[in-house]
This record gives C-alpha cells, sequence and structure tokens, in this order.
C-alpha cells in the first residue's frame, strides 16, 4: 500500500527538496523548500529517534523524491518520514474533501459491533454509549483492550472498523483489512494518514482521515512537536479532513 502512495506521490514531488524536518515523541514533521509541511505518527514514542536513524542528519537539503523513498523500508520511523514527505504534497486543493473527524463518517448505528485498531480515546468516548459494542485493539496500551491474537476472531464480527493509520508504519494494515469481510466501512484515521484516494481504491478502505497542516503556522507547528505534542494538540495548526471512497 504505502508503494501505491508513494508511486501517486512522484509526480507532485519533483523538483522539490526537504527545508526542514524534526522528530518529537509522538510525530514527525518534513517541509519542503515550497513551503509544504506534512506530518505522520511516530511509533518509535519515548526513544531519540533522529540518534536511532544513522541517515536523520542527512534529511535536510536532499531530493524530496529521495526522502520519500524512506517509505519504503522496514524501519518504521524511516516509514514516517517518507510518509510525511508525500503528505506534504498531497493535492489537498482537488480533493473532494470535507473538515470532519473520523467519527462523523462513520454512521454508527445502536445494532453496529464496531472495530478500533489503535485505541483513539475521543472517537472511543464519542462512539461507545451509541453503538452495541465497541471492541478496541492497541499494542501500545494493552490496559482494558482486547488483545492483538483475537483479531482474527472478532474483527469478522464488525459492522464498523477505525484503523489508525499507523498500521501503514509497522506492516499490520494489510491482515487487519483482510480480517473486515463484514464491515460496511473502513477508516483510516490519523496524523499518518495519507491523502492519496488513487492508492486506496481497492484495499477495502471507505474513507481516509487526515490532517492538513498551514504553512503559515511552520514554526508553531515544530515546535509543539518538538515539545511532544500529540495530533490533538497540534492539530490547532491544521485541520482534519476526510475523503470518502
Amino acid at each position: 500500500m504505502l508503494r501505491k502512495v508513494y508511486e501517486n506521490a512522484l509526480p507532485r514531488l519533483a523538483g522539490k527538496k526537504v527545508r526542514d524536518f524534526c522528530i518529537g515523541k509522538k510525530l514527525v514533521a518534513v517541509e519542503l523548500d515550497d513551503g509544504g509541511i506534512g506530518v505522520a505518527y511516530n511509533l518509535n514514542e519515548g526513544e531519540n529517534v533522529a540518534q536511532s536513524l544513522p541517515e536523520a542528519s542527512e534529511v535536510i537539503g536532499r531530493e524530496a523524491q529521495e526522502i520519500a523513498y524512506f517509505m519504503l523500508r522496514d524501519n518504521p520511523q524511516y516509514r514516517a518520514i517518507g510518509v510525511a514527505v508525500c503528505n506534504a504534497v498531497a493535492d489537498y486543493d482537488s480533493l473532494s474533501t470535507k473538515v470532519l473527524d473520523a467519527a462523523d463518517v462513520l454512521d454508527a448505528r445502536p445494532s453496529d459491533v464496531v472495530g478500533m485498531i489503535g485505541n483513539i480515546k475521543p472517537i472511543a468516548q464519542q462512539l461507545e454509549p451509541k453503538v452495541s459494542r465497541l471492541i478496541i485493539f492497541d499494542r501500545g496500551n494493552p490496559e482494558g483492550v482486547y488483545p492483538e491474537e483475537q483479531q482474527e476472531e472478532l474483527l469478522p464480527l464488525c459492522d464498523l472498523i477505525i484503523l489508525t493509520s499507523s498500521s501503514l508504519l509497522n506492516d499490520t494494515f494489510s491482515k487487519v483489512v483482510s480480517y473486515c469481510r463484514k464491515a460496511r466501512k473502513i477508516i483510516l484515521t490519523g496524523a499518518t494518514t495519507p491523502l492519496y484516494p488513487e492508492a486506496f481504491k481497492g484495499s477495502g478502505v471507505t474513507a481516509l482521515a487526515g490532517c492538513r497542516w498551514f504553512p503559515q503556522y511552520k514554526e508553531e507547528i515544530f515546535d509543539s512537536i518538538k515539545q511532544g505534542a500529540c495530533l490533538r494538540r497540534a492539530i490547532q495548526y491544521g485541520e482534519k479532513l476526510t475523503v470518502q471512497l
């Protein structure tokens, strides 16, 4: 899936270079020389990722196409940098988008069983009172959620799926989607979500819930990420967008 995103982004990356980038506890951000900013989730929470990536100090000044290729490596932190580069050039203005959060496009019904891969607490709090059952899986926060080993058993029961786009970074996306045979909607959501609808055609995903970042707030975006901001805090310098597929 990331290869499809990369191929869709390539024409828009041509001739551009990386002007700046930063890695925080929760997020990574990239600025290109045309002012475009892209963000992705940092799966390596709590560690000094810049020191753990040998090429991190060499990102600035390099061709955007070259750094975007990081998304095809095995290391999830390199992938995050590559996805952020592609997110910086997504054609937001031509997309049929709405300023919506993932929960707003679910159309949840009282009888629905909802599967959530990645414990997105604000969405969970909205959904739980409205549906029959909410089944949450989360590797990083196992308390009160179902173990990953039960996905194959439980996800086929779900009418709706909310899938964190970090699944693209840790190589679980395809496996999870293959279990969602009953789902009428699969929403890919989070800071990492690449808003490239063509790349996701035929994947089973029905909506992409991602983010657009405003270049005039570059300093604020980078400062908040360096300070360990999560998406909920940093998004004041951008907006959440949803694309229906």
